[in-house]
Order: C-alpha cells, then structure tokens, then sequence
C-alpha cells in the first residue's frame, strides 16, 4: 500500500511535535497533592456541656493543591502553587471564607540563589518555625496551636479573639512578595511584604515577615519576625506583631524542640508571651509519640491572666501515605474570670477553668 506524500508529511510534523512535547514534559510538571483526615472528637466543656462529633484535620489541615514548575534555562524555573483548605465533614472552603484557594496561591521564580514568588502567601511564622519542626503545632496539630483565656486580645479571624494568635498554624498574607532563599550550608532566610492596597497610604493594612534559619547536624537554630496590620485594628493602621524562635536536637530516635514566641497588639498593647517544649520519640518504624507542653501568659492589657497546656499525640504508620493517630490536650486557665479554651474548630470556649480534647483520626497523604 502507498502512502501518500501528504501523510508522509504530517506523520513526520507529528514526530517532530511529539518528541518537543517529550523534551517539553521531561523539563515541565504539574501534580496535585494533599491531604485528607478525618475522625471522632470529644471535648469536655464547650459553653458548659461535653461534646462528641467528627473531627477533621486535626494533625494535618485537609488540603488539596495544584503544583507546577517549568525549567526555563540557565538553572532558572517557574513555578507556581495553588491550595485550598477544606472540611472533611461537610467540604466547605475554610481558612478564607469565600475564596477558592484559602490555602495559598502564588506564582515566581526560582534559580540557584533562592525563590521569588507572588501572591497570597503564608508568613514565615509557620514556614520556618512549624514547617521546619521547632513549634508544638507541627507535632500536635490543630489543637497544639495557640489559644487560650484570652477573648480580648483581637486577633481578626474568625474564632474567638485569640485564635492562633502567633500564627504557628499558618494565615496567609493577601498582595505579598516573597523572597526565600536556597540552603547555603545549613543557612536559609527570608523575606516578604505583603501590600496593604490602601490608595494613598502605602502602609494602611500592610504585613512584613522575615526568618533566618540555620541547621547544623541533628539540630537547628531559628528566628522570625511577623507583622500584620488588619483593616479591622485601628482601620488598619495597627495589628499584630509576632516574634519567634526556636531551637530543635535530635538524639538517635528522640527529638527536642522548644519554642518562644510574643505577640502583641499595637492598638490596644495587650501582649501573650507563649513557651512550647516538645519531646517526639520514633519507638518504631511504625510509631512515634510526641508531646508538648505549652505556657501562655497575658499582660495587664489581658488582666494577667495564662494557661498551662499537655498535649500527646500518639501516631501509627499503616504505609508512608497513611496514619492513625490518637490526640489528647488537656489545658488549665489561671486568672480572674479566666476560661479555658484549646485551638480548635469549637464555636465556644469552655465554661469553667479547665478543658480536654480526644481525638483518634485517620490521615491519608497523596
């Protein structure tokens, strides 16, 4: 059979296309990632009666991000992120009501010095100090970020005026331009500025964040800087400033970490000095138990009052990709009128002094 000159020459465009499409491929991705985890939660005391429900993202925040980056050359690459968090239980977005990407979205470039990246984006309070091990939120998830016996002191999302007021849990900063570096022997840093928007007033709503890290061997050293102005504290001409840092050492299969932070209210002055000390033990392969004893203390804005908090969160690998866990936090308020009150999803905090979460969930990364 003869095959005309016709085909010939679009078979043969055809091979060209299809092996700039494999050499295209070979440099480019795209992939989709996440998290899903779900569970039984019970809480003692949530507005003054005991609570059973189901439970999602406790130790990891239900997510699904699209991911992509394309070689362009010289060791320079484009990339970019988009992420939404989401409930397990009914898939409303959280995080950002309204939004389709709560999570973060951006897109920069990358090459041999470090990134820069465009969009909203997460502050250096949880890519350094959760993301890099030294905050007792990345070991014990939603419910060892911090929270407590303080309403007043005005963090503005959407929970309960204290809600992951040092940012360990990760909010994200809408308008930011982020600079992170590569690991030049252990050293990493970072900067960002997140624009306020504000016509004539350049710094109305503004955020900055800056991080230096720097890891040698089993341990690490780190240090970071958050300030977020809120079009909601002093029409935007004050926030709330956090400060962190951290040190972590690993011995054989046990690992140390302790973290300081202070956060502070520049409308109002009110200020929580927070303490995280955490212990996480690999017994096994299979199992790790990590736990985390927090103190919070609030100044003479927030009438002094604190909290002690333990939390344990006991872990079984059933593969790489999937967990079951068990959670249990435990948190006691001092101070006039003060009521306890765990980070967590939990409308109310509790009616009295005193307040415990459990938990067992199943977690499944893709």
């Amino acid at each position: 059979m003869r095959i005309g000159k016709g085909v010939k020459l679009w078979g043969g465009v055809g091979c060209v296309l299809l092996g700039y499409s494999s050499v295209s491929l070979a440099q480019s991705s795209v992939y989709i990632t996440g998290f899903l985890g779900s569970g039984i939660g019970y809480t003692s005391n949530v507005a003054g009666h005991s609570s059973v429900y189901e439970d999602s993202g406790v130790l990891r925040p239900n997510t699904i991000s699209i991911q992509g980056k394309e070689d362009l050359g010289g060791g320079l690459q484009a990339l970019f992120y988009l992420g939404t968090l989401f409930s397990m239980n009914n898939g409303t977005i959280l995080g950002a009501p309204g939004s389709l990407f709560s999570r973060e979205s951006y897109v920069g470039l990358a090459d041999q010095y470090g990134s820069l990246t465009f969009g909203q984006q997460r502050d250096f309070m949880f890519d350094t100090l959760t993301v890099h091990q030294y905050s007792g939120t990345f070991y014990q998830g939603l419910y060892g970020a911090h929270q407590g016996p303080f309403p007043a002191f005005g963090v503005p999302y959407v929970i309960g005026g204290a809600y992951d007021f040092d940012r360990l849990n990760g909010e994200a900063l809408n308008n930011a331009v982020k600079f992170k570096s590569a690991n030049f022997s252990g050293l990493t840093f970072g900067a960002m500025y997140g624009f306020g928007g504000v016509a004539g007033q350049f710094g109305n709503s503004s955020s900055s964040s800056f991080s230096i890290d720097y890891e040698f061997g089993s341990g690490g050293l780190a240090a970071v800087y958050t300030s977020a102005k809120s079009p909601t504290i002093g029409n935007g001409n004050d926030g709330i400033r956090n400060i962190g840092v951290g040190a972590k050492y690993k011995v054989e299969a046990v690992q140390f970490a302790v973290l300081g932070t202070i956060s502070h209210n520049t409308a109002t002055a009110a200020q929580i000095d927070a303490v995280d000390a955490t212990v996480s033990y690999d017994i096994s392969p299979f199992w790790n138990l990590a736990t985390t004893y927090t103190y919070m203390g609030g100044n003479d804005a927030l009438d002094n009052v604190h909290a002690n908090q333990v939390g344990a969160t006991l872990t079984y690998r059933l593969s790489k990709r999937t967990s079951v866990y068990g959670t249990y936090d435990w948190q006691k308020a001092s101070g006039e009128g003060a009521l306890a009150r765990i980070n967590s999803t939990q409308l109310s905090p509790s009616s009295s002094d005193s307040q415990t979460m459990v938990g067992i969930s199943i977690m499944h990364i893709f």
